[in-house]
């Protein structure tokens, strides 16, 4: 035993006799190496073979069309998505709930009707939040029961009027939101106009809509060439700002006369000051939304009549459509980036309400937006934004890549979200951060980004490289939706664990996910794309609880990959 120790102790004393520094280079090279093994070994943060084959397709299809596709959520046999499975307080767990509408959207936001509670919930103060960005002037934090008033006096003014299809030219505000939900609880339709219209588009779009009413903020539009030119005007609200409200905007211009009835937002609210109110518990159902799509203001609009199912069946399948522990949660700050006509975003924001969250609404929203100025002052965990804004946002980030390092960074993250996980901050990255973009007051929030493709419009083409390198830009996920005329909310947006690279050209969009559980998704042939045993192609077209009128053809041209996702070709 002594003799095997004094050769061991002669070997150790031979083998440090040789020490010298490439020895301890090359010691410590391979401790590194079987350290970045382990540290780069991490679990994907979801299986690959739930990527592999994503949408449900049909066991049969008829000539001239693909198998019908269908979101995982809703096997072939199973009804969509029809609803929001609202439940009554005091109803059992098991209980199927009602489709709803949004007059149950808001008795949710303020708690009449309470949020259920799962292993997944995060706990609520019992209803939602709803805060206005005021530019420099700072952020205003609305009381629910205000809100409930102002909804309460418009509608019964408008109710008083017998207004029944009522224009809403405004930007993102409260008064937007207030005046969609006292259309559902007294009876009239709004008609929701994209802001920054010309005059003439603005009189050509209130005749073929037949409005009646219009709420526009003061001094947006010239009352006396609207009255002139839609004969069929009653009734106008003129929404104030706080500095302009010394004004007297209730006077009415010469040759008008008695034909139109002028009243100004905030004063109706304050005639109501010690007056209570309480909204109608009529059973009746309620009006339909009229969302008018184009391209850009201006341009020529179609005029898309949604029905309230419509509406919270996309708003369900939104929901539902993202996994567990990433769903909307009363912890979350939502930002709406985009208008609220469009009906992706508006949506949304009915969903981020339905589960308590806290809504930030900022007039500095729609097509193209600078994200960084847009959230100078919020500090957001959620937002949707047009896919005009995305672009901009991965170009001024991009650029500002110059550095071997930085790329070199950025390299490491691409090559970690390509292994299937989200990058997330560590050793490294505290040493030699990737270049992050500047969105939200406290860096490092936002974790989930909707972005929305305008089917058929003329948008910016967001590849899979582009997406994840908005991933690494944000630290955000990062989820890609085709959104279309006449469907409410989405047909289809990806996985929120969706992470592939160079899946499809560098040159064109991205494949946009699996249809939402509301809607379900067949190709039509086409002269030039048809459907064989190889791969389906044809003219997308989507049916549907969520679908105006029940179903529509997108009138572009679409694939259902290897994979399931659908994408443009």
């Amino acid at each position: 035993m002594a003799r095997l120790v004094e050769q061991l102790d002669a070997q150790i004393a031979e083998l440090l006799a040789g020490w010298n520094l490439y020895t301890t280079l090359l010691l410590l090279g391979i401790i590194g190496f079987i350290g970045w093994v382990v540290y780069d070994t991490q679990d994907a943060d979801t299986h690959p073979l739930l990527l592999a084959r994503q949408a449900s397709a049909s066991y049969v299809r008829q000539p001239g069309e693909s198998a019908i596709y269908r979101s995982p959520e809703v096997p072939h046999g199973y009804p969509l998505r029809t609803g929001l499975s609202v439940k009554p307080p005091g109803s059992p767990p098991y209980s199927a709930g009602k489709d709803g509408d949004l007059r149950d959207i808001w008795r949710r936001v303020t708690g009449e009707i309470p949020l259920e509670k799962n292993a997944n919930s995060v706990p609520s103060s019992g209803s939602a939040k709803i805060m206005t960005v005021y530019g420099k002037e700072g952020i205003t934090d609305h009381k629910l029961e205000d809100i409930t008033k102002e909804i309460g006096v418009i509608g019964q003014h408008l109710k008083s009027h017998k207004a029944k299809r009522v224009a809403v030219y405004l930007p993102n505000s409260i008064e937007f939101l207030a005046t969609l939900f006292a259309g559902a609880f007294y009876g009239f339709s709004p008609i929701l106009i994209p802001y920054n219209q010309p005059h003439q588009t603005i009189i050509e779009l209130l005749i073929r809509t037949g409005a009646d009413s219009l709420i526009a903020e003061a001094g947006s539009l010239p009352l006396a060439d609207v009255s002139k030119g839609v004969s069929g005007l009653r009734s106008v609200i003129w929404t104030v700002e706080k500095t302009s409200r010394h004004m007297d905007w209730n006077e009415v211009p010469e040759g008008i006369g008695g034909n139109i009835d002028v009243s100004v937002w905030h004063q109706l609210v304050q005639d109501q000051r010690n007056g209570k109110i309480e909204l109608p518990e009529s059973k009746e159902k309620a009006p339909s939304v009229v969302f008018l799509w184009q391209e850009k203001p201006g341009k020529a609009a179609e005029i898309v009549e949604f029905t309230q199912q419509n509406l919270s069946a996309a708003t369900g399948a939104l929901i539902s459509a993202l996994p567990g522990p990433q769903r909307i949660n009363p912890s979350d700050s939502f930002l709406p980036a985009d208008t609220f006509t469009q009906s992706y975003a508006l949506t949304l924001t009915l969903a981020a309400l339905f589960a308590h969250a806290t809504v930030v609404i900022n007039s500095v929203a729609g097509p193209g937006v600078d994200l960084t100025l847009a959230t100078r002052y919020v500090a957001p965990t959620i937002a949707v934004v047009s896919a005009e804004t995305a672009a901009k946002l991965h170009s001024t980030t991009t650029t500002s890549i110059t550095g071997s390092l930085k790329k070199l960074a950025h390299y490491l993250e691409t090559k970690a979200l390509t292994a299937g996980r989200l990058p997330t901050d560590s050793f490294l990255t505290r040493l030699n951060a990737p270049t992050r973009a500047s969105v939200g007051s406290t860096p490092g929030k936002l974790r989930l980004v909707f972005v929305s493709e305008r089917a058929g419009h003329n948008t910016p083409p967001l590849t899979s490289e582009d997406l994840s390198d908005l991933r690494i830009y944000t630290n955000a996920r990062i989820i890609y939706a085709l959104t279309a005329a006449k469907v409410a909310g989405a047909v289809a947006q990806t996985n929120v664990y969706d992470y592939r690279r160079g899946v499809t050209p560098s040159n064109k969009h991205s494949h946009f996910g699996v249809p939402l559980s509301s809607v379900e998704v067949k190709l039509k042939d086409t002269p030039g794309h048809k459907t064989t045993d190889d791969g389906a192609a044809g003219e997308v077209t989507v049916s549907g609880p969520a679908v105006a009128g029940g179903e529509t053809s997108l009138g572009v041209n679409g694939t259902f990959r290897e994979d399931h996702t659908l994408a443009y070709i």
